[in-house]
């Protein structure tokens, strides 16, 4: 048997001859997948976000790579929605409504004008609902504060309320109005604008749906009560304008300061049209008000003229200066230097809008008390007169003055008792500053035996709102007797027809009563002011508080009992009252 050999190089024919085969069907099978054409995917949206809202979503997608797409298919939870969307904008943008309060995967898809779809999309989002509101806190109002620059409301830090974004505050003013303002996201604080005290404020909040969120949702509203200003409208009925030397006076043109500057009227029409005009031509100019109290001045309403109709006269720039006495006070010129000179402090300078609102108010940094002020005119709109309608002022921690003895005085009306017994002599030394018990005061006053009750009466030089009383008498360790324990005190504005006259009663000839009775004092139209029961046996001094009453400007002690009831002795007497008017 013949065997043959396979030559090597026959072997590697064949090998190479069966790799062509192979691989020519390889190339078939990768055409065959193109046989049918080309698949062709439509432009897409870009950068998918969902930005969260209230019961719903929103979509966005840049439209940079969307080409002539027209279609939208958006799926999710088993639904589909179908809409138009073109590429004119920047950033397309869909409302996905009536969703519920969860998280949700959309699957996007674009579709164009060909039926071609895009690559598919998904993108992770999430609604809001009441649930998520629920756990939202509001800025809460926190306190007050009373700042040189202004009046304000502040509010909680916002760490624990970051989906607040603002937060409206609406507030009562001094007019009753209704006043709007809003904290946004870093405000801390609102100015309140003239603010009605104990008056009512309410704060809303409203929180964005999320992080990027497209709703806006109010949270309910809080209700509050305004806090008392530390500082109050003082009283315009002790107000006077003294009329220092170099005082403009405000007549020019018929003006009457002194009845309508302070008469609780601003409005530019009737009398209140001159309620202060000054001389022309006098710029700067000052005029001096007593204030009838002492005070920190912390605000000053200024009305003028309207704007619309004539501004004129209207202020552009005052100075606010204070003293809290007249003695040295006159300015010898109209310059910084002469107040500084002459003892007034400087409580307040800057400008007004005179020649847009006819009422401007600013705030007045607390400094020392004052009982008078200056109020001086440094520009005008015209810069040639000045004109004010009204004047509002506002004081912290106000007090009684203390008025001036020296303007007492005796009035000895028929039925009083001088006390001049003993060698009491009251017009000397009754109110002399000298309350012990020694030397001439011992006779200060004095009713004499059997005078009990009795009165006296006294011209106070001044009207006033009577506040408070300091009397002194005689040491309880030295003599009581004469002390007072029953104390009244009764006013009246002048003396015209205020006599009063004694009722006699008796048995026979024997005379029981001649004092005059309370119903004489009110008859005669006496106010009873206070009526004071005092220790007389163990003190030698007493101070006490009026309640509200009326102006006086002369007033009655009477005494109706004493320690011995036989007697009456007073040593030194003290007055203070609200205004101190003298016209």
């Amino acid at each position: 048997m013949k065997i043959f050999k396979t030559k090597p190089y026959l072997l590697l024919f064949l090998f190479g001859l069966s790799l062509i085969f192979q691989r020519c069907g390889d190339i078939e099978s990768i055409h065959e997948q193109y046989l049918n054409g080309e698949t062709i995917y439509a432009g897409r949206l870009d950068t998918l976000t969902i930005r969260p809202g209230y019961y719903r979503a929103q979509l966005e997608g840049y439209t940079q790579f969307l080409g002539n797409s027209n279609q939208i298919i958006i799926e999710f939870n088993g639904t589909t929605q179908t809409l138009d969307i073109n590429n004119d904008e920047e950033i397309y943008a869909a409302i996905l409504s009536e969703l519920g309060e969860e998280s949700y995967e959309f699957n996007v898809t674009t579709k164009d004008p060909d039926g071609n779809l895009s690559i598919p999309q998904t993108v992770a989002g999430f609604a809001i609902g009441d649930e998520f509101v629920s756990n939202q806190d509001p800025r809460d109002i926190i306190d007050y504060s009373f700042d040189t620059d202004g009046n304000f409301v502040n509010f909680s830090a916002n760490a624990e309320s970051e989906h607040v974004i603002f937060t409206t505050v609406d507030y009562e003013n001094e007019a009753n109005e209704i006043v709007r303002d809003t904290a946004f996201f870093e405000d801390n604080r609102i100015k309140l604008n003239d603010f009605k005290p104990l008056g009512d404020i309410s704060s809303k909040s409203y929180l964005l749906s999320g992080v990027n969120g497209i709703d806006t949702i109010p949270l309910p509203a809080n209700d509050y009560i305004l806090p008392n200003l530390p500082y109050s409208e003082l009283d315009k009925s002790y107000f006077q304008l003294i009329q220092m030397p170099s005082d403009n006076l405000g007549t020019n043109n018929n003006a009457n300061p002194e009845l309508y500057l302070f008469d609780g009227d601003g409005s530019w029409s009737g009398d209140d049209t001159f309620s202060y005009f000054s001389n022309p031509g006098d710029m700067p100019h000052h005029f001096t008000i007593d204030l009838g109290v002492m005070t920190t001045l912390r605000k000053v309403k200024l009305e003028m003229p309207d704007p619309n109709s004539s501004a004129q006269n209207n202020a552009t720039e005052v100075q606010i200066w204070g003293r809290d006495g007249l003695e040295f006070a006159e300015t010898s010129a109209n310059t910084n230097a002469a107040f500084y000179n002459s003892g007034w402090s400087l409580l307040y300078e800057g400008t007004v809008d005179g020649a847009a609102m006819s009422s401007n108010s600013f705030l007045v940094s607390p400094t020392s008390q004052v009982r008078y002020i200056r109020y001086r005119v440094l520009s005008t709109v015209g810069n040639t007169n000045s004109q004010l309608t009204e004047m509002t002022l506002y004081g912290q921690d106000t007090k009684a003055i203390v008025l001036d003895k020296s303007l007492f005085s005796m009035s000895l009306m028929p039925s009083d008792n001088p006390g001049t017994s003993y060698g009491g002599n009251p017009s000397n030394y009754l109110w002399d500053n000298n309350g012990f018990w020694s030397g001439n005061d011992a006779y200060g006053y004095h009713s004499g035996e059997n005078a009990v009750p009795g009165h006296f009466t006294i011209d106070l030089g001044v009207t006033t709102q009577l506040s408070k009383c300091k009397i002194h008498f005689r040491d309880p360790n030295n003599f009581s007797g004469n002390n007072p324990t029953q104390l009244e005190i009764w006013g009246r504005p002048t003396l015209e027809g205020g006599e009063t006259f004694p009722v006699f009663q008796s048995i026979g000839n024997t005379v029981l009563s001649d004092s005059v009775t309370t119903e004489s004092f009110e008859n005669a139209g006496w106010q009873l002011i206070v009526d004071q029961s005092i220790s007389g046996g163990d003190l030698q001094s007493i101070e006490f508080d009026f309640p509200p009453g009326p102006f006086s400007k002369f007033i009655r002690f009477r005494y109706t009992s004493t320690v011995g009831n036989q007697a009456f002795q007073l040593i030194e007497m003290e007055l203070s009252g609200y205004g101190a008017i003298t016209n």
